[in-house]
Order: C-alpha cells, then sequence, then structure tokens
C-alpha cells in the first residue's frame, strides 16, 4: 500500500516551519542527507572496523609474501689462535684467519602451512571487510533514528507553542466575557487550569527536544555543545522498502545481502582452510634450498691474500613426524571441532536474521497502520474542533466542550508527528535488516 501525504502533514510542515525554536540562530540545522555523511565521518565504531579490516588485509598479503625466499649481503671475518683439531683427529697448534664477501639466497618453505595460511588469512580479510560494512550501516541507522526522533520532539513542541498561544488568546476571550457577565467564573478557571498544564507540557517537551538533539550530537561524535536542529522538510513519510512484498522473499534476501552472513560465509571458508592444513598440509615435504656466491680469502697467520670467488649450493626435502606434522591427530580434532563451530554460527546466525526481517516488516506495517489511523483521528479531532469554535461564536458551546476538543486536536496532531517519525524509523531499520 502506497502512503500518500495527507494535506494535514503539509499544513503542520508549514506550520512548524514558520515557529522559530528558542536561540535558533544558534543552532546547526542539519538534513538527513547530512547527518547520515557526518555519521559516516566521525564515528569510531567504523574506524575501528576499518583498522580491522587494514589489519587482516596486511596479514593476508604478507602470508603469501612468505612463499618468497630471502636475499642476504654481507661481509665477514674469522680468525683463528691456538690449538684445532683436524678432521682426521689430529689435534695441532694453529693460526689462521679468513674473510667473505657474496650473498646468498635461501628458501625454507613448509607448502602445507603456507598455502593454506595464506588462504585462511585472504578468507579472514574477506570477513574483516564485509563487517566493515555492517559496521557502516550499523552506525548510519542509528543515526537516521536518532534524527527522525529529533524531528518528531521538534515539531511537537512548535505544535505545543501554537496551541499555547491560541489557548491564550482563548483565556482572554473568556476572561472578557466572565466580567462582561456571559461567562462563569468557573469558565475562566478551567482555561487557566489547562493553560497550566499546558505550559508544564512544554516545558517537559522542549526537555524532550534538548534530550533529542544531545543524543544525536553524540551519535555523529560532534563537540557536545555543538546545538542540531533538523530540517523541517523532512517531516514526511518516506517509503523506502515496499510493505506488501511477502515475508520468506525478504528473509531469502537478507539472508544473500547482509554483510554479516558474507563475513561468517569468510570465517567458514578459513575454518576449512585450517582444516586441510591439518590433513593435507603435513603430506607435503619441506623444502630448504639455498645458494651462495662471493669470493674467500685469508691464509695462515695474518696472510690476507688468496682472495677467490667461491659458491655453496645445498638442497634438502623433509616430512616432519608427531605434533604439527604427521600422526598429529589432535590437530586435525581441534581443526573438525573449530570447522563445526563456524558452521553452527552460520546457521544461527541465519535464522536470527530471518527473525529480525520478521520483527522489522511487522514493525513497519504496524507503523503504517498507526499512521492511518493517526490521520483519521487528526482528521475528527479537527472537525470537532471547528464545530467547538462555530458554538463558541453563536454563544451555544461549553467552555469545558472547547477545551475537550482543542486537547483532542492537540494530541492528534503531536500522534500524527510521531507516528510520520515512527514509521520512517522502522523502514531505516527495515533497510537495515534486508541489507540493502
Amino acid at each position: 500500500m502506497k502512503l500518500l501525504i495527507a494535506p494535514s502533514v503539509l499544513v503542520l510542515v508549514f506550520c512548524v516551519a514558520g515557529l522559530p525554536l528558542p536561540a535558533e540562530e544558534s543552532l546547526k540545522h542539519v538534513d538527513l542527507i547530512t547527518v547520515l555523511k557526518l555519521a559516516g565521518a566521525n564515528h569510531e565504531d567504523i574506524a575501528l572496523a576499518e583498522a580491522r579490516r587494514r589489519e587482516e588485509l596486511a596479514k593476508s598479503v604478507q602470508a603469501w609474501q612468505r612463499f618468497w625466499p630471502s636475499l642476504s649481503l654481507g661481509a665477514g671475518y674469522r680468525g683463528h689462535e691456538g690449538q684445532v683439531q683436524d678432521i682426521a683427529g689430529a689435534v695441532f697448534n694453529a693460526s689462521k684467519q679468513q674473510y667473505t664477501v657474496g650473498t646468498s639466497v635461501l628458501v625454507d618453505w613448509a607448502p602445507g602451512t603456507l598455502w593454506y595460511g595464506a588462504l585462511a588469512a585472504k578468507q579472514r580479510a574477506r570477513a574483516a571487510q564485509r563487517l566493515t560494512e555492517k559496521a557502516k550501516r550499523d552506525v548510519l541507522t542509528q543515526a537516521a533514528c536518532l534524527y527522525y526522533d529529533l524531528l518528531a520532539q521538534e515539531a511537537t513542541v512548535a505544535i505545543a507553542q501554537e496551541d499555547l498561544r491560541n489557548l491564550e488568546n482563548y483565556e482572554s476571550q473568556v476572561n472578557a466575557a466572565q466580567q462582561s457577565g456571559a461567562r462563569l467564573r468557573a469558565d475562566v478557571l478551567r482555561v487557566r487550569s489547562q493553560l497550566s498544564r499546558w505550559r508544564v507540557e512544554l516545558r517537559q517537551l522542549q526537555e524532550q527536544r534538548s534530550l533529542a538533539a544531545a543524543a544525536l550530537t553524540e551519535a555523529l561524535r560532534l563537540p557536545s555543545e555543538t546545538g542540531l536542529a533538523a530540517a523541517k522538510a523532512d517531516l514526511l513519510p518516506l517509503e523506502l522498502i515496499p510493505l506488501d512484498t511477502s515475508v520468506p522473499s525478504l528473509v531469502r534476501e537478507a539472508q544473500q545481502r547482509r554483510p554479516e552472513v558474507e563475513a561468517a560465509g569468510a570465517l567458514q571458508e578459513e575454518a576449512r582452510a585450517r582444516l586441510d592444513e591439518a590433513r593435507k598440509g603435513p603430506w607435503m615435504p619441506g623444502l630448504q634450498a639455498g645458494y651462495g656466491m662471493g669470493g674467500l680469502g685469508g691464509g695462515i697467520g695474518r696472510q690476507w691474500g688468496n682472495f677467490s670467488g667461491s659458491q655453496d649450493f645445498f638442497l634438502g626435502l623433509g616430512w616432519r613426524l608427531g605434533p604439527g606434522g604427521l600422526g598429529d591427530r589432535q590437530r586435525i580434532l581441534v581443526e573438525e571441532a573449530r570447522r563445526d563451530v563456524a558452521d553452527l554460527q552460520s546457521q544461527s546466525l541465519r535464522s536470527a536474521i530471518g527473525r529480525e526481517v520478521v520483527d522489522a516488516i511487522f514493525r513497519a506495517r504496524s507503523a503504517r497502520d498507526q499512521l492511518q489511523l493517526q490521520r483519521e483521528a487528526g482528521t475528527a479531532a479537527r472537525e470537532w474542533m471547528d464545530l467547538a469554535r462555530e458554538g463558541q461564536n453563536s454563544g451555544v458551546s461549553l467552555v469545558l466542550e472547547y477545551l475537550m476538543a482543542q486537547d483532542e486536536l492537540s494530541r492528534a496532531r503531536r500522534g500524527e508527528v510521531h507516528s510520520v517519525a515512527a514509521f520512517n524509523k522502522a523502514q531505516q531499520q527495515l533497510k537495515r535488516a534486508l541489507g540493502r
């Protein structure tokens, strides 16, 4: 069902726009787009998620870089004075020295550990990226809802101020009529009693508006002394998601689009890569290889000559047995348990998302229906108020009936404002629940 903007809401918007807030020159007016930009720029939750994403991305790159051989370049000196033993076992006195200059390339690979470890690091980086997107959506949704709270409170204050002025004018009329004998003293007291009650309510509403502005300021991470005021043109129902769409289709969409689901899937892939590392990695032999080239010189005593080229190279394969290698059954059991945990967490997340979507769609539909009912109540209250004014002009209507009609109209107008805000908040929350 498409929501139509009621004429009463438009009248309310223009009426509110004409009523300045106290100390309006000191307020910073923001609209919804500005709020969303500020929320995405300053919030530390987004910055923290982004930092974790960069950390996991760097770890992933680092994991793949472990396949690169290491290169060393240097020079060395070694000297000896005194007894030494040769290969055959003879011991004799010797004085010698040597110096080397050169470079070497070394390879120390455990392919199973390196390959599967790099795959697991890649999946962790992918999960961190998706969780960063989730953090952004959560912050933006929170900021939008707080903005609508402030918008509703400002409009409610403006309505209360307008109603209070109307009642003050009516008090003057009743007081003049009482002095001329056309009204009773009790009528004046009834009006004054309602005036006092509305003044108290107005002060309470102003307090709530200030608290709503402070909450939005804190959510946007602005200085606490910053005064915020909402753009009153945003006080219109905003339908972001068609509410007549079937619930099962919305649940399926959310389970496919939500960044948390993709992050959980990446963590499942990481767990499987770790399990493959435990099962298959030990069967892949470790490789050690090296090649060095340079020059070697020296000799007996203090000889520095005899410098010439020198090369060394080696190659070896090996398997590890025991803990961390072949035959480590407990490591496999640990990784199997971690895989099962990741799978169960993913299933639990999908169920929670389904429930969240169902709750969000029902709240949005309820908010839509309540808005329609508030509009109907507002229409009836306005008609009642018109009849009460006609009765006052003809001298037929009682003061009490006029006050009741005015009170009902004020409540209807405030209720309509809060229903619009509640509907827009429900739409924002449904949008987040769907991952849009």
